[in-house]
């Protein structure tokens, strides 16, 4: 993929979502304490029950189903991200790749449902969330995949009150596709030799 002329290697990808996670989830805190208060934030992750985990684990699982279904049978130019997420996740470990989905459904959840949601509502958020996805702006399926995907963990929010299920939807979702990921990639790398 080139990048203004530049080609992006996968070390420079990895340092890269580590620093803007990293900034993520200083923003999110930083926000959080600023408008939510101790307390509030505190508020943000109380655990709602484990009828809020059930239901993010069946949207997790309907969305990432809908996005093995879309990768397997529309056109592979409509998703193409220019090889960004198989150059990020391809070799990575799979402690590591936890570790990283884990983070980045923290961190962003936090700064998008719990600082940014509660005052611009889940439309603008989900909008304001794949606005910030701007690898994907000039692919309408992508933007609509990420869109309505903010808009589920959104309304995750909305109805439990609680961080902790679009929290646990976003790793689902992360986790299960950067896993399918690496084993579509591993098995083509297979086929080829």
């Amino acid at each position: 993929m080139k990048e203004s002329g530049l080609e992006l290697d996968e070390a420079t990808l990895r340092f890269n979502l580590w620093l803007t996670q990293g900034l993520v989830l200083a923003a999110a805190a930083a926000s959080s304490f600023w408008v939510h208060g101790w307390q509030g934030t505190l508020g943000l992750f109380h655990f709602s029950g484990w009828e809020g985990v059930g239901l993010a684990c069946l949207v997790a699982a309907g969305i990432v189903l809908l996005c093995i279904a879309m990768e397997k049978y529309l056109p592979k130019r409509w998703q193409d991200d220019g090889s960004i997420n198989e150059k990020v996740f391809g070799a990575m470990s799979s402690t590591l790749t936890v570790l990283v989905c884990v983070i980045v459904g923290i961190s962003e959840e936090w700064l998008f449902r719990g600082v940014i949601q509660p005052f611009a509502g889940n439309v603008w958020t989900s909008l304001v969330f794949t606005l910030v996805h701007v690898r994907y702006l000039k692919k309408p399926l992508l933007i609509a995949s990420v869109f309505g995907t903010s808009w589920l963990l959104g309304l995750l929010m909305d109805v439990h009150a609680s961080l902790w299920p679009p929290i646990v939807a976003h790793i689902v979702i992360d986790v299960s596709l950067a896993f399918y990921l690496q084993i579509t990639l591993k098995k083509e790398k297979g086929e080829e030799e």
